[in-house]
Formats: C-alpha cells, sequence, structure tokens
C-alpha cells in the first residue's frame, strides 16, 4: 500500500493570527482560546489542498507552556477551538504535532534541546511514523525559516509564506504609530541616533 503525502502546517501566522502583546509590544501566538482566530481564506485553501489528496499535519512550535505564559490545558483548549474553526469550514486535521520545549524554559520539565523543535525535524519525523507519511512527497509550509529548515531537514519540499513582517507594520498602522526609524540591525539603528544627535 503506498504512503500517504502530507502537507506540513505552520501554526501561528500561518493558519491564525498572531496577537499583538501590548506589555512587550510584540505579535506573540494566541494564549487563550477567545484570541485565536483563522486567517482569511484559510479553510478554502486547506480544502482545496485536502481535494488533491494530502494530509493535513499541524507541526508547530509552542513554547508557551515552558516560558510560562499558559497552562498545558489553555494550550489544549486552544487546539480545540482551531479544529472547531476548521471543522465548522470543512476542514479535517490528519495530526496536530506541538514541540513544548525551549532551551531557556523557566519550567523546568520542559527546558531541553530537544530533536522536536524546529529547525529540527523531528515534529516532522513523528508524524511520519505515525501517519506512514511519504515525506520526500510531502510540503512543509511556514513563515519562518526554521519551518523551511526542518522542511528540508526531514526531506520535504518547502513553502515560505513571507508576510509576516507585515503584521507588525498593519498593527503599527491600526495604532497610528509609527517609529522615527525602522533599521535593518543595530549597526544602522546606532547610524540613525548618531545622526540625529547631531541635530
Amino acid at each position: 500500500m503506498a504512503k500517504q503525502r502530507a502537507v506540513f502546517l505552520d501554526r501561528d501566522g500561518v493558519l491564525n493570527e498572531v496577537v499583538y502583546n501590548p506589555e512587550y509590544g510584540t505579535l506573540d501566538s494566541p494564549f487563550n482560546p477567545d484570541d485565536f482566530h483563522l486567517l482569511p481564506g484559510v479553510p478554502g485553501a486547506l480544502r482545496d489542498i485536502s481535494a488533491l489528496g494530502f494530509l493535513l499535519v499541524v507541526a508547530s512550535n509552542q513554547p508557551g507552556i515552558a516560558k510560562g505564559k499558559m497552562s498545558r490545558a489553555t494550550l489544549e483548549s486552544v487546539t480545540e477551538k482551531m479544529r472547531r474553526d476548521l471543522a465548522q469550514g470543512g476542514v479535517g486535521l490528519a495530526g496536530v504535532y506541538y514541540c513544548l520545549h525551549h532551551p531557556e524554559a523557566s519550567v523546568a520539565e520542559h527546558r531541553t534541546v530537544c530533536g522536536c523543535r524546529k529547525p529540527r525535524p523531528g515534529l516532522l519525523l513523528q508524524a511520519a511514523q505515525d501517519l506512514d507519511i511519504d515525506l520526500e512527497q510531502s510540503f512543509m509550509v511556514g513563515d519562518g525559516l526554521t519551518d523551511v529548515q526542518a522542511g528540508q531537514a526531514a526531506g520535504c519540499r518547502t513553502v515560505l509564506i513571507g508576510n509576516h513582517k507585515c503584521d507588525l507594520c498593519t498593527k503599527m498602522e491600526q495604532m497610528g504609530l509609527r517609529p522615527d526609524c525602522i533599521a535593518t540591525d543595530l549597526a544602522h539603528a546606532k547610524r540613525f541616533v548618531e545622526e540625529s544627535s547631531r541635530k
């Protein structure tokens, strides 16, 4: 019997909106079900992929528990909301695989350098074993370079969704917030500070 083909999907920024955290001024994962919202067009795209004969498998780093930002029960609630919202759009997932670890975790049991945290391919390898997936005929879709690295390490073809940096631009527009300089790196920021201080 032939093995299955799959499309592995990163979660945040690919399936759902990232959430603005006003305390840190950053975009992050949703840490409760009420903040989980599918991105426009996601159910339709996934239905089309599924119709091509691909299993849909979520493979995502989720270090929120390790960082003390959420409980395991809350993560499960967010996952249930994801499955429910997708099901309402006619989409079923073959599997959901999370890495809960982080090398600098504040929660000791999750503080480790593991094989499942992308860019390592452990999540994809585990799913392939569980679901009888042919990795060479499968794809990894994500919005980060770690997704590309994990996909390539597993032998998949990879797709990078490259609009994630625009999410912060959108949030700045919504807030009417415009920095004086958008720097490419710290050296660029230093030059701006230096030049501005001369005026």
